[in-house]
C-alpha cells in the first residue's frame, strides 16, 4: 500500500501521494481499476457523476492485489455491429467525461497527482482482430484528450523480478498524466503474486496466491499498477511535476 500523504513516511521511505486509473479497453466492454491513496473516492465519485451523464458504471468490487484496487465496469455493444462504433463512442465518451471531471475535484481538493493509465496500442500485431476493434475505442479516448506532450519518453521500473517501461504524457490543454504501459501479460499475470497465469479466459484463480478475477479485470489492475509505478518514477525525478 502507498503512504497517505504527499511527504508522509513509511519504513523511513518518503511516499508520494499518487493515485492512477488503470483502463482495460475492450471490445465490449472497458474495466477501470482504482489504485492508490485516493483510490476509493475517486472510484465513487466517477460512478456518480456518469450516472449523471446517463452511463451506468458498475462497481464489481474491491480487490487486494499487490495494493488495493476499486474495480468497476463499463459495457458497450462493440464496435463491429450496425451502429456499433456510434454508440461505443457515445458511451465511453460519457464515461470518460466523469472520469475526466472525478480527477480534476480530486485533484484540486487534496492537491495530489492523478493519472490515466492505459496500454501503448499505437503499435500492434494486426493479426489479433480483438485488439484491432478495442484500438477503435482506445483512438477515441486518446483523441479526446487533443495534442499532448511527452515529459517522460522512457521509463523502465521493476517489480521483483518483472520489468516494465512505460511513457508519461501531459495534454497542453489538460493538466491530467496519461501513462502508457506496455501491453504484453497485462492480462496474463497475477496482480498480487506476479505469476505467469498463462492465457486466461473467464474467471481464473492464480495457483501460487489464491487471487480470484476475470481476464478483463485482471488487465485492468496490472495496468493501473504498472502505471502508478511509472508515474511515481516519473515525478520522484523531477520530469514531472504536479
Amino acid at each position: 500500500m502507498v503512504g497517505t500523504g504527499r511527504n508522509g513516511k513509511e519504513g523511513g521511505v518518503s511516499v508520494l501521494d499518487v493515485t492512477v486509473v488503470g483502463i482495460d479497453v475492450g471490445v465490449k466492454r472497458s474495466v477501470f481499476a482504482f489504485a492508490g491513496v485516493r483510490a476509493k473516492l475517486l472510484s465513487d465519485l466517477v460512478v456518480i457523476y456518469a450516472r449523471q451523464n446517463g452511463v451506468s458504471l458498475m462497481p464489481l468490487g474491491m480487490y487486494d492485489a499487490v495494493t488495493r484496487a476499486y474495480v468497476v465496469d463499463v459495457r458497450y455493444p462493440g464496435v463491429d455491429k450496425y451502429r456499433g462504433a456510434e454508440l461505443t463512442g457515445n458511451i465511453m465518451s460519457k464515461a470518460l467525461g466523469a472520469m475526466v471531471r472525478a480527477v480534476h475535484n480530486v485533484q484540486r481538493i487534496h492537491e495530489t497527482p492523478v493519472g490515466l493509465v492505459l496500454e501503448d496500442l499505437r503499435q500492434f500485431n494486426g493479426y489479433k482482430r480483438d485488439l484491432a476493434r478495442a484500438r477503435a475505442v482506445w483512438d477515441l479516448m486518446m483523441s479526446s484528450f487533443g495534442k499532448s506532450v511527452s515529459k517522460c519518453s522512457v521509463v523502465k521500473v521493476s517489480w521483483f523480478w518483472i520489468g516494465y517501461e512505460g511513457e508519461v504524457m501531459v495534454p497542453i490543454k489538460d493538466p491530467i498524466p496519461i501513462v502508457l504501459v506496455e501491453p504484453e501479460y497485462t492480462s496474463s499475470t497475477c496482480p498480487r503474486c506476479g505469476a505467469y497465469l498463462d492465457k486466461v479466459k473467464g474467471k481464473v484463480t492464480c495457483g501460487y496466491c489464491g487471487f480470484k478475477g476475470d481476464r478483463d479485470i485482471i488487465g485492468a489492475i496490472n495496468i493501473a499498477w504498472r502505471g502508478f509505478l511509472v508515474l511515481t518514477k516519473c515525478i520522484r525525478e523531477g520530469a514531472l511535476r504536479i
